[in-house]
């Protein structure tokens, strides 16, 4: 079994939306840019933590988003193991969220808006150190 712990934690911008991107970082600061920008990361027993930066052209236009993890199995097949929910302001154009990965593995990450609407999705590489 795929083992995650996340962290609910957010930023924001003032700005309003069309084209989205998700990202992998150690640490985002309070402008929305990401520091040490990966889609490969490192982990040892003890887990390893990232973020997931989600960024909007210009604004969100919803009050939730939702970041759904899938391991991708040998055969290339996507198994869901967690939704993340994020509450954001609809003006935000940008918001992370903290998660730590304890397996190494192939991910698919999407984002969806809280209704279900999908937005983006990237591929994440976990190895274990």
């Amino acid at each position: 079994m795929k083992k995650l712990l996340f962290i609910s934690l957010m930023a924001y911008g003032p700005w309003a939306s069309a084209q989205y991107s998700l990202q992998f970082c150690e640490d985002v600061n309070k402008e929305g840019k990401p520091q040490m920008l990966s889609n490969s990361f490192m982990v040892d027993e003890d887990g390893g933590v990232l973020k997931f930066l989600a960024k909007a052209d210009d604004k969100f236009n919803t009050d939730a988003l939702d970041f759904r993890i899938y391991f991708i199995n040998e055969t290339g097949k996507e198994e869901e193991i967690s939704r993340m929910p994020q509450k954001v302001e609809t003006l935000w154009n940008f918001a992370w969220k903290e998660v730590v990965f304890f397996d190494p593995g192939n991910y698919k990450i999407k984002l969806y808006t809280g209704k279900g609407t999908y937005l983006t999705s990237a591929n994440l590489n976990i190895k274990k150190k």
